[in-house]
């Protein structure tokens, strides 16, 4: 008998393909058409004429001292713009958006207005015996200025989307601002870094409206690849055609390390692998966690814009669980103990003076760059604490939660299970005073789930801390909790004590 096929469902309407197959080819044919006129078996003899040599290796040259500039200013101005939500922010988007709608030959003749001879800050340089324009400076000044938006508005995406998780998850740990940037945010953001300035450097590769106004073409000094190519495309097509494909080639190799950019932690995780063996022992002579002051913490706190208004009392040295409907107030009251949220009025007092407080949310957040150990050790190192003095301390927090196995594997590499326990190792390993958890086993299996409750109220209880975490189980308070808070509407219903 005759099977009839599965018919395919496409996820578009049909008819989208005919527009979609028009795009691409009145893209790809001018390209297929280069590539059927080029003089291949010349090649080697056109590139390497003084002429093609000179535009090409200044290019190159040029080209990485622009993009490098590129880099160092605008990573920073996407950064900021990413994180300021003001009305100035719009304005300097509008700002760095501008050079990328002006016409090429309008950028030139603003940049000699600015940097010529007789330019706004030109003739200062002038009077010090400076001289831009018509050089090879003006060069990587035309390519700096048309490049950089497209590096910005790219990198600024990737900053979005991102988001601040990371950022808090660091500083929570004791990192500062700076720590954060450096150690956490630039490498997560680094494949979208990479991305950008391969952007960059593939706008400055292009460019050539703006180099021929404001500098000129001087064979060796400023005449680029395009300027070459537009000189040489009646007097030797066939060098025109092989300088571009010299730069399809080269423009091609920068789409390439765009794509590759994305798989940036698989490809790091594997290479690291090669090299790294894991060390594991260490010193478990005595492998009891360290006691903390485990404070009281009383609230009496108004959240005005929450309509939020609390009063509850958590003993030291205890366990509570918060649970109630949404928007009763569970996440509101956690943000109030941990200071992320100023109440609108009231308190919220602790028995021990500025106690070291952690959060751990449903999402373990372990940064992706890190290996198991590496995070584990973040918070130590951001105290001060020495690299070997670090490590061996982490490794113990690890076998405290049953992970100093996964030491050297790559964050990404775990299951959801396995990275609440060494979010848990993680926040431990800091010696907290308090401890507080949103939801910790809400995206968890029931097994793995079993398993953690465990291991995370040994872990609690070893150390001695005050920790407060919301839940909707009831299976989660009563194996974990000391005590039960329950919330309606803004307000504590009710408080109990879990008899075992």
């Amino acid at each position: 008998m005759r099977q009839s096929k599965t018919p395919v469902h496409l996820p578009y309407a049909p008819w989208l393909l005919i527009p979609a197959l028009l795009a691409l080819s009145f893209l790809l044919i001018p390209l297929c058409a280069i590539f059927l006129r080029t003089p291949w078996l010349d090649l080697p003899r056109l590139i390497s004429s003084p002429e093609a040599t000179d535009a090409l290796w200044l290019s190159v040259r040029t080209c990485l001292i622009s993009t490098a500039i590129t880099t160092v200013l605008g990573a920073p101005l996407a950064f900021v713009l990413a994180r300021t939500a003001q009305w100035w922010g719009t304005i300097m988007r509008i700002i760095v958006l501008l050079p990328m709608v002006l016409p090429p030959v309008v950028a030139g003749l603003a940049l000699l207005l600015t940097w010529g001879r007789r330019g706004l800050l030109g003739q200062y340089l002038e009077l010090g015996g400076w001289s831009i324009s018509f050089s090879t400076i003006a060069v990587i000044f035309a390519q700096v200025f048309v490049s950089l938006p497209f590096l910005v508005m790219s990198f600024e995406s990737a900053v979005r989307a991102t988001g601040l998780a990371y950022d808090k998850t660091a500083q929570s740990l004791g990192a500062s601002r700076t720590v954060t940037f450096f150690r956490v945010t630039l490498p997560i953001l680094s494949p979208g870094l990479v991305s950008a300035i391969a952007l960059a450097f593939s706008r400055s590769l292009g460019e050539f409206g703006a180099t021929i106004t404001f500098a000129g073409s001087l064979q060796g000094v400023t005449r680029t690849m395009p300027l070459q190519i537009y000189l040489q495309r009646e007097l030797d097509t066939d060098q025109a055609l092989a300088l571009a494909v010299v730069l399809i080639a080269l423009a091609s190799a920068m789409l390439a390390v765009t794509a590759l950019s994305h798989y940036y932690w698989t490809l790091y995780g594997r290479i690291r692998s090669w090299f790294v063996r894991p060390h594991l022992d260490f010193d478990d002579e005595d492998l009891l966690a360290v006691p903390s002051s485990g404070p009281d913490i009383t609230v009496h706190a108004h959240v005005q814009d929450r309509d939020v208004h609390i009063d509850a009392h958590f003993p030291g040295k205890t366990i509570t669980a918060i649970m109630g409907a949404n928007g009763s107030g569970k996440s509101t009251l956690l943000e109030l103990i941990a200071g992320s949220l100023p109440p609108s009025m009231g308190t919220i007092e602790f028995t021990t003076h500025k106690p070291r407080i952690v959060l751990l949310r449903q999402n373990p957040l372990l940064f992706p760059h890190l290996t198991v150990l590496g995070n584990v050790e973040f918070g130590l190192r951001s105290a001060g604490m020495s690299r070997k003095d670090a490590r061996q301390y982490a490794k113990k927090e690890l076998a405290l939660v049953g992970m100093l196995d996964y030491a050297h594997r790559n964050a990404t590499e775990l299951s959801g299970g396995q990275a609440q326990r060494v979010a848990i190792a993680r926040a431990m390993a800091t010696s907290p005073d308090v401890v507080l958890l949103d939801e910790p086993f809400e995206s968890l299996d029931e097994a793995t789930t079993e398993s953690l409750r465990s291991s995370l109220r040994i872990r609690l209880c070893a150390s001695e801390v005050t920790a407060v975490f919301v839940t909707h189980n009831l299976l989660d308070a009563q194996d974990l909790a000391d005590y039960l808070v329950i919330l309606r509407r803004g307000h504590v219903d009710r408080t109990q004590k879990i008899e075992r």
